[in-house]
């Protein structure tokens, strides 16, 4: 393979909007030699093995068996791979790490797909919303646990974005590009102009074109739909459970109704206070001017 094009999130992180732009122009892509597969394509063309490892509790040897049916099904010689949960569910830091696998899925695919050229792109958000969302996201995918249990096995210890960032600079071979960006960004970039970046730090040459809305993709529960949600959750079959989860999104979102309150601003505040060092390191990493911008808001 000539270049490996990996987008491995993080969830919650402007990735639905990345992947909705990529499908937009996946023509230019194919023209200038690269496959283009979000995590749809990748979980039905590869036979759920990765989701079977994920989710389910299999061995990492399936992740193998994910990337060698994707590699002997590809027709170009660069693939461009966008999924959020490459790396783990967006909850891996309920049970160690946050996304705690990635060393591993990383080394993985060097071995099968041995390509020439590495760019990993990853997002990261600051860790008091992140893990809001991911909870958010738990809930709409079916769970029914309260915030309060959601949190209870998570230290700030398992959030440390530099120490995944090593970990995953540690995995990739020499000369590959490892690409951190804050999700954040998107504030002053707005929702266009964050894809052009990302498109740009892809290092493809391929300028997007939009024929979606960006303003309707980054929309996430409101907090009635949040009640609404764990009720049905617990009730509803499987196929109810999506009709409902549609319905949520289609009527009850945070872009007409008010957002839910999850951490109080007391623990919003310790949680971000700990994780100050941390958040620190990751700014020299990611290596932009001026001071961190996950800190407390009263610092």
């Amino acid at each position: 393979m000539k270049h490996l094009v990996l987008h491995a999130g993080a969830a919650k992180t402007g990735t639905t909007l990345v992947q909705k732009a990529l499908h937009a122009n996946r023509e230019a892509f194919e023209t200038r030699g690269y496959a283009v597969l979000v995590r749809h394509d990748f979980e039905t063309g590869t036979g759920g093995a990765h989701a079977h490892w994920r989710r389910r509790g299999a061995s990492i040897d399936k992740v193998n068996v994910a990337f060698s049916r994707l590699r002997d099904q590809l027709e170009q010689e660069s693939l461009m791979l966008s999924h959020e949960d490459l790396f783990a569910t967006v909850s891996s830091f309920r049970k160690g790490p946050i996304y705690g696998p990635a060393a591993d899925v990383l080394r993985i695919a060097q071995e099968e797909f041995r390509p020439e050229r590495t760019t990993l792109l990853f997002y990261v958000r600051r860790q008091d919303r992140f893990v809001e969302s991911a909870y958010l996201q738990t809930v709409r995918m079916g769970s029914t646990l309260t915030f309060e249990e959601f949190m209870e096995p998570v230290t700030a210890e398992r959030l440390h974005w530099d120490v995944l960032v090593d970990q995953m600079r540690e995995a990739l071979p020499e000369g590959a590009e490892l690409k951190i960006k804050y999700f954040e960004s998107i504030k002053t970039l707005t929702a266009r102009g964050f894809v052009r970046d990302f498109f740009k730090a892809t290092g493809t040459g391929v300028n997007p074109k939009f024929t979606f809305n960006t303003q309707s993709v980054n929309r996430g529960y409101s907090d009635m739909a949040l009640q609404m949600a764990l009720f049905g959750n617990g009730l509803l079959e499987r196929d109810d459970a999506r009709k409902l989860r549609h319905f949520l999104d289609d009527n009850f979102s945070n872009l007409t109704h008010p957002a839910p309150r999850l951490l109080t601003p007391e623990q919003r505040h310790e949680l971000l206070s700990a994780l100050l060092p941390s958040n620190k390191a990751l700014h020299d990493m990611i290596g932009e001017d001026g001071p961190s911008p996950y800190v407390p808001d009263n610092q």
